[in-house]
């Protein structure tokens, strides 16, 4: 064998592993890279969460004010109808709700204590007892309502008339009773409706006490308010149109596991007046409302218990704060937030939070 190939041989089996240094040169630098790219898959996964989040939020926030500012603009509508419908419900019944249902009240609201402009409120937990609302004109609220609604946040109540889906056929000359309708009607007995002539000049409010697979609409006796029979019904023809009398509350209650949530319930006869949970998490509702003087404009926004003429309301400015599911924020925020001008402090906590607001005018009331 040669002297070279010996000394290559020799060389080759030599290399048989690292050495201690290189061995802690390549674990450190493994080790940067595994932090490395820890800390990026950690950053990115907040920055998801918190994302995730925060659009959870807006687009909760963005349905629910939805939902109130649609119930706004159609509150006191009565279709193309000029004028007030000639009302057949019987006033002087004990469940005659006058708060609800009387002419010019679209849009009632209710404040909490100490919440209004200027007030600064703070937030200890969440409870359905013990809560004490008002307004300007000294209404009642509805105890669907106050059972359920959390303390220290307002409650708003909004009424009009939707159109019903039915068709009219064969209607008599009057004096009548009975409207015809081509096919049942789908309207629950007990449903206070609206049926306006079809050249818009009068009409008649009165509730239905016939069953909703009756093909007609019948102003009868008994019933909640019921009806007063004192005066005919107008002389309808098959292209009058009907609309559905609908009171509806907004207020914040608890929801699933206890979290604070966006509630609507509906206040007239004929529907469940069960609560139903809009969106979880909407810890405070704030509200205003626009005063019109001589102009149908609003000149000045007040809180309830400053309105005290609710047909001078043209407009509604309602604020929400609404908080995440979960605490995804690396520290506690103490941050407050105004609604609306009140200051509301939700205490320290992880939550991710957020405000907004909107202003919506009544449709029946504006120029």
């Amino acid at each position: 064998m040669s002297v070279l190939y010996r000394q290559q041989t020799n060389r080759i089996a030599g290399q048989t592993g690292l050495s201690l240094v290189e061995l802690i040169i390549a674990l450190a630098l493994g080790v940067v890279l595994t932090l490395g790219v820890a800390q990026v898959f950690l950053g990115s996964s907040k920055t998801y969460r918190t994302s995730d989040a925060i659009a959870y939020l807006q687009e909760n926030l963005r349905f629910s004010l939805s939902r109130i500012s649609r119930d706004v603009r159609m509150a006191g509508n009565t279709g193309c109808l000029v004028g007030e419908p000639t009302n057949h419900l019987d006033t002087t019944s004990a469940a005659y709700n006058s708060t609800l249902w009387d002419s010019g009240r679209a849009v009632v609201g209710w404040e909490a204590p100490n919440t209004g402009l200027g007030d600064e409120i703070e937030l200890t937990g969440f409870s359905v007892s013990g809560g004490n609302w008002s307004n300007g004109t000294s209404d009642t609220a509805p105890v669907a309502i106050t059972n359920n609604a959390i303390a220290g946040t307002d409650f708003v109540v909004l009424s009009g008339n939707e159109r019903a889906d039915v068709e009219l056929d064969g209607n008599p000359s009057p004096p009548a009773t009975t409207i015809g309708t081509s096919g049942n009607t789908g309207i629950d007995q007990g449903t206070i409706v609206v049926v306006v002539l079809e050249d818009c000049s009068g009409g008649d409010r009165f509730q239905k006490t016939n069953s909703a697979n009756s093909s007609s609409i019948t102003r009868g006796n008994g019933g909640a308010p019921g009806n007063t029979n004192a005066a005919n019904l107008n002389n309808f023809t098959d292209d009058a149109s009907v609309y559905l009398y609908r009171s509806r509350g907004y207020f914040i209650g608890l929801g699933v596991n206890n979290e604070p949530a966006l509630f609507r319930v509906a206040l007239t006869p004929g529907e469940s007046g069960t609560p139903v949970e809009l969106v979880s998490g909407v810890e405070s509702m704030q509200i205003l409302y626009g005063i019109a003087n001589s102009e149908p404009h609003a000149d000045r926004y007040v809180d309830a218990s400053s309105v005290t003429n609710w047909s001078d309301v043209v407009s509604v400015r309602v604020a929400m704060l609404m908080r995440s599911g979960n605490q995804i924020m690396e520290e506690d925020n103490s941050q407050t937030f105004n609604l609306v001008g009140t200051e509301v402090d939700p205490g320290a906590d992880r939550r991710a939070r957020l405000v907004a607001t909107t202003t919506t005018g009544v449709r029946n009331r504006l120029e």
